[in-house]
């Protein structure tokens, strides 16, 4: 057996060595999904979803406050006499669902007198 001189060896003869990690293909699409996240804003270390909730509810609540505040005048008194009306209406239905069980109790009592008539003689 001959001895050849150890030549070194270039990546042209084997080529360029490949990843199998970077080459798979869910590899890939978490590093777009990164890259993408990056390029929104978004970091890996973001807040849990409880506590975002929680910062939204809050938000929402001082916006809900600040717009109770900023009413004028003529707003109060149109929301007053709004509130006054839908509760009369509530009571006008109340009412009359009360006088129309007294027709039918009344009705009812009619057929009993006339069937008591009828049947004493």
């Amino acid at each position: 057996p001959q001895i050849r001189d150890a030549e070194p060896q270039s990546e042209e003869t084997f080529g360029p060595h490949v990843n199998p990690i970077k080459t798979s293909r869910t590899h890939q699409e978490l590093h777009k999904e990164l890259l993408l996240a990056h390029k929104k804003g978004k970091g890996l270390c973001s807040k849990p979803e409880l506590q975002q909730v929680l910062e939204r509810r809050r938000k929402e609540q001082t916006r809900k406050a600040e717009g109770a505040q900023a009413r004028t005048p003529l707003e109060e008194e149109l929301l007053k006499r709004q509130k006054k009306n839908t509760e009369q209406e509530g009571e006008r239905v109340r009412e009359e669902a009360q006088l129309m069980e007294f027709v039918r109790v009344r009705q009812n009592l009619k057929k009993i007198q006339a069937f008591h008539k009828t049947t004493n003689s």
